[in-house]
């Protein structure tokens, strides 16, 4: 296997799959690495792994007998060339930077070597965005777009140029596809006024006092970055936006955007008075039904029906998984309700795996017996504490057709299991957005390792889901895998397989019941994975 995963990382010289993809048939089926890929991996191996201990001239000359010794293959595909070059480009990127470093070394007592360093570190990254540019322009250009107004009448372009014309391709192709969602939201949202910097910054305020600071790749996708704090899936945010500096030409990188901080997480604490109150309430109340001496035997009673009568659902990874690069992302801060927070790290409730004695399930029994000791009137002070004034619980947002669920994403794992065990209604948390991909890949959605059966269900089940209206966008085929061009998905985790879209279906009935049913899922697929993957693929 290892010796496989090798293999993966250079080009195939027999059916041309490029590096980190595995080789295919001839229609298109993935099958093991062909033979000679795994010969030109050993051979190309040798000078990164076992020239790696010799000086960079010795390394450069291994590079250059191994490079000029490989010949195109009669039959291999026509453009083996161009990905053998990008493989040799890869080489002569290590080896410039290790010449740096040993630069560096050698004259480190007569001189500051940093400057040669990053010298010869400035000089691999143009190697390597080099290599980059080969590969999209030559192996993935149907995925890359290019500006083909800016290279008319242009026969060789230059790299640089044609590098330009790759990033303003792609702000034409991604405002194109932002174009199309707004369609698929039917419901009016929030009044928002947005302010977008041409670095990407972007901060928002909403009517109802709601801040939201994130970044965007262009203008036009600040409204999907502010849609996950609205009510729904389905509610359009109402925007007034103000744009500061000029219209990049090519997508903003975000590389320092605003974040929600503290100051902005108590703000939205005391904004909230009726979710505190409320949580205030619920605590008062097991302060009056659990004796002291019984905490211990009633957080265990608590925890064990809490695990079997609301289960934690899987980490929603699925955007994780693609392969687009981010273009949108979004931060705010709110009380959420804590019914909603379906999966939390640990997953079962109360149970934590670590190596501190403190930290584990010892630790929901303690901090109990502190909060259901305290006086009433101290309540409040002490939430203020403990949720907003410490490093606040981060929760990832995935919003539905009735509202949002939610994920730990960082901070607050043992928080959020006290708070669910104790049934407490809400917590205050930062939550963070990340924009829906406007691509997914079937084989970045499932286990590959299923076979092409599990490919072929969920590209059918995908088919089902946009017949039906519960998914927006198109499907098309890279062989025999399908790739899903998404406008809208109401209910996003219905795009993962059977397994992650029946447990977030069930956990999603359990918080909003009956929301699925108005969306157009009758409430016999809702009873179970099976019976999911019968209404979807039957």
């Amino acid at each position: 296997m290892a010796a496989d995963w090798d293999a993966l990382d250079w080009t195939c010289p027999m059916c041309g799959a490029a590096g980190r993809k595995t080789c295919t048939t001839k229609d298109g089926r993935p099958r093991l690495s062909h033979l000679s890929r795994r010969l030109t991996s050993i051979l190309l191996q040798l000078a990164i792994r076992r020239g790696g201990g010799q000086p960079p001239a010795e390394r450069a000359r291994i590079v250059r007998s191994l490079t000029a010794a490989q010949k195109s293959d009669a039959s291999a595909r026509e453009d083996y060339l161009w990905h053998q070059a990008t493989d040799e480009l890869f080489l002569w990127d290590q080896v410039v930077a290790a010449a740096g470093r040993h630069a560096a070394a050698a004259v480190e007592g007569h001189l500051d070597g940093d400057e040669l360093r990053d010298t010869a570190q400035q000089a691999a990254h143009r190697i390597t965005q080099a290599r980059d540019l080969l590969h999209e322009w030559h192996s993935e250009r149907a995925e890359y777009p290019l500006d083909e107004e800016l290279l008319a009448g242009v026969l060789r372009p230059a790299p640089s140029l044609l590098a330009r014309a790759r990033r303003r391709g792609d702000l034409q192709r991604l405002e194109a596809d932002l174009a199309r969602r707004p369609a698929h939201l039917d419901r009016p949202g929030g009044t928002w006024a947005a302010t977008w910097h041409s670095d990407g910054a972007l901060t928002a305020h909403r009517d109802d006092g709601r801040c939201v600071r994130g970044w965007s790749a262009t203008p036009e996708a600040v409204e999907q970055a502010l849609q996950s704090f609205e009510a729904t899936s389905r509610h359009r945010p109402q925007i007034t936006l103000t744009l500061h500096g000029e219209r990049p030409e090519v997508p903003a990188e975000g590389s320092n955007p605003p974040d929600i901080d503290g100051v902005a997480v108590l703000r939205a604490f005391d904004a909230d008075r009726a979710a505190l109150d409320a949580t205030v309430a619920a605590i008062t109340q097991l302060q009056r039904a659990w004796p002291e001496q019984e905490i211990s035997d009633r957080v265990r009673a608590a925890a064990t029906q809490l695990q079997t009568s609301a289960p934690q659902s899987p980490h929603f990874n699925l955007y994780n998984r693609q392969r687009e690069p981010d273009w949108a992302a979004s931060e705010s801060a709110s009380w959420v309700r804590t019914q909603a927070i379906v999966w939390a790290v640990d997953e079962i409730w109360g149970d934590f795996d670590r190596s501190e004695p403190s930290r584990g399930p010892s630790w929901i029994p303690r901090a109990t017996r502190k909060l259901l000791t305290n006086q009433p009137e101290q309540l409040a002070a002490f939430l203020r504490h403990h949720l907003a004034e410490e490093p606040a619980i981060s929760l990832s947002v995935i919003n539905g057709p009735a509202g949002p669920l939610y994920n730990v994403s960082s901070d607050g794992t043992h928080r959020t299991h006290l708070f669910r065990i104790l049934g407490l209604p809400w917590m205050i948390a930062k939550l963070y957005a990340r924009i829906p991909p406007r691509r997914f890949d079937v084989a970045s959605v499932i286990d590959t390792a299923k076979g092409m059966t599990e490919v072929e269900r969920v590209g059918r089940g995908w088919h089902t889901l946009l017949e039906r209206g519960l998914l927006h966008g198109h499907i098309r085929y890279e062989g025999a895998f399908a790739v899903l061009d998404l406008d809208h998905a109401p209910a996003p985790w219905l795009l993962g397989d059977a397994a992650l879209a029946s447990s977030y279906n069930t956990a999603y009935e359990r918080v909003y019941p009956g929301a699925l049913t108005k969306l157009g899922i009758p409430a016999t697929a809702l009873t179970g994975r099976k019976a999911w993957e019968q209404w979807l693929y039957g």
